[in-house]
């Protein structure tokens, strides 16, 4: 990967940090722009061809708007990636940079080898999605997975690479229903999630392209250094 093929902005309030994380970035042989807050970022992302965009979560951009919002809804940067690079952890802080549209999401601090291979993985890859699965398309809601999957069995939702439901419905659900839900899911190449923060019989479809799990952190990784 060389300066020419690959350009990211790193975009972190904390100089300390962000230098680290730019070294880090820089040693994979990219052109790594920094930027301290999400309106200079915004400004920089809009004026240059930024592939990734590394980001803290919750930056906003000088009208509210979230960076990687701001980035997920303005058509002309459809192509530009998002990886939140963040120090929270919690599930809600995940769901939120999901929902915004981030393409992968990690928890600092980050192994290098893991940097390595999620970088590379969206500055190279197409349809490269995080787990839960994203995308920059407004997402389909059904009124329960039933319908939703009855409709993807019929083709009528092309594209589909993620169905995620309420936890607390899901529980309630006897091992039989689930263990039917999820074989209907396997044959079609989707993949179902529980989440904590949807209510119950509330269901989100998302795509495009599978998951890959790697590009997702589920805890805290070790320090940078290794």
């Amino acid at each position: 990967m060389s300066d020419a093929e690959c350009t990211i902005l790193l975009v972190d309030p904390d100089t300390r940090t962000r230098g680290l994380i730019a070294a880090q970035l820089s040693s994979l042989g990219c052109t790594v722009l920094q930027a301290d807050d999400g309106e200079q970022a915004m400004a920089m992302v809009k004026s240059s061809d930024i592939r990734l965009v590394v980001t803290e979560l919750y930056l906003a951009t000088g009208d509210d708007t979230d960076l990687i919002h701001a980035i997920r809804r303005t058509k002309a940067l459809r192509k530009t990636r998002t990886l939140a690079h963040t120090h929270r952890s919690l599930a809600a802080d995940r769901d939120w940079a999901m929902r915004a549209g981030a393409d992968a999401y990690l928890i600092k601090p980050t192994r290098a080898e893991r940097m390595r291979y999620v970088v590379t993985r969206l500055t190279t890859a197409r349809g490269a999605n995080a787990v839960p699965v994203t995308t920059s398309a407004p997402m389909l809601r059904r009124d329960s997975l039933e319908k939703a999957l009855t409709e993807l069995e019929a083709g009528s939702l092309p594209g589909t690479s993620c169905i995620v439901f309420s936890r607390e419905w899901w529980d309630t659900l006897p091992g039989t229903q689930q263990k039917a839900f999820r074989k209907r899911a396997r044959r079609a190449k989707v993949y179902l999630r529980s989440d904590s923060l949807l209510s119950n019989h509330f269901v989100e479809v998302r795509g495009e392209g599978l998951p890959d799990r790697l590009l997702s952190s589920e805890r805290e990784e070790v320090p940078y250094r290794t």
